[in-house]
């Protein structure tokens, strides 16, 4: 529990502290306004206490953070999943046979041409059918 006594850290309680007191303070003078007769204040009454719970909040997610940051609760890096999608083209929708589509395999070479070649109009395709 040390490293929440570093500089960086008592200068961050420091300044929960001194928002939440503020915010006490506004929420104070918020209700002698409505009291007042000043309708509006109400939200503002409500509002600043919530403030200062966010504010709580964030202070809290920041010292879980450290915490997990070099404790039992570091996180693992994991290895990239592979892909679920196959990577050989079948026609298998719509009751197809399973047997590769060459309608669709030579679009997939356009679309590989034209990754390659991004400096490249679609008319300069190699492989392009005049009709």
């Amino acid at each position: 529990m040390s490293r929440f006594l570093t500089r960086r850290w008592l200068l961050v309680h420091a300044a929960l502290v001194a928002v939440c007191a503020a915010f006490a303070f506004l929420a104070w003078w918020q209700i002698g306004r409505a009291a007042d007769g000043n309708a509006l204040s109400w939200a503002y009454a409500f509002e600043w206490p919530l403030f200062g719970i966010c504010a709580i909040a964030l202070w809290i997610r920041e010292i879980r953070e450290e915490l997990r940051k070099n404790g039992p609760l570091a996180r693992v890096e994991e290895p990239p999943m592979e892909s679920p999608f196959p990577t050989e083209v079948t026609n298998t929708a719509s009751g197809g046979t399973g047997e590769p589509d060459d309608a669709l395999s030579a679009y997939n070479d356009y679309l590989a041409w034209m990754n390659q070649n991004p400096d490249k109009r679609a008319s300069e395709y190699p492989g392009r059918q005049t009709t």
